[in-house]
């Protein structure tokens, strides 16, 4: 019964992704007004949206984990126990897996909007892209 590798991963994670949907609930439509304030919103909503739903997954995942190993398991068969656990880490994996896709396309409409974070944002003039080649804030963090 040991310590889980997958439950310290998914504390670890889960506090990453509460960091990261704090930071976008934060943020205020002011500071980026060459973005229309209903496109701001839409992607704030979404982007939390995404980070919620990862917050869940991970915590969900280790209370599930926890209140299984120790309620249910001592009195089960170890292969169902085996079964169980493999269904648990397998459900999260699979929920991570979703959040990866989600995040990149909330990122592509952050890019899209040119709202730049982690440093103020980065103003377009009229009828310029953003830059497809710019790092992203996510990989310098």
């Amino acid at each position: 019964m040991g310590v889980d590798v997958f439950d310290i991963l998914a504390t670890i994670l889960g506090v990453w992704f509460t960091l990261r949907k704090l930071d976008a609930q934060g943020r205020q439509p002011e500071a980026f007004a060459h973005v229309p304030r209903a496109d701001f919103l839409d992607w704030q909503e979404r982007e939390v949206s995404v980070y919620r739903a990862a917050v869940w997954a991970c915590f969900g995942k280790v209370a599930v984990d926890l209140a299984f190993t120790y309620l249910v398991a001592p009195h089960q068969d170890p292969r169902l126990v085996r079964a169980v656990g493999a269904t648990i880490d397998l459900s999260w994996l699979g929920a991570l897996v979703i959040t990866f896709f989600r995040t990149a396309r909330v990122r592509a409409l952050r890019r899209r909007l040119g709202i730049v974070l982690g440093g103020g944002s980065v103003p377009r003039r009229e009828g310029q892209e953003p830059d497809e080649d710019a790092e992203d804030d996510d990989e310098q963090r």
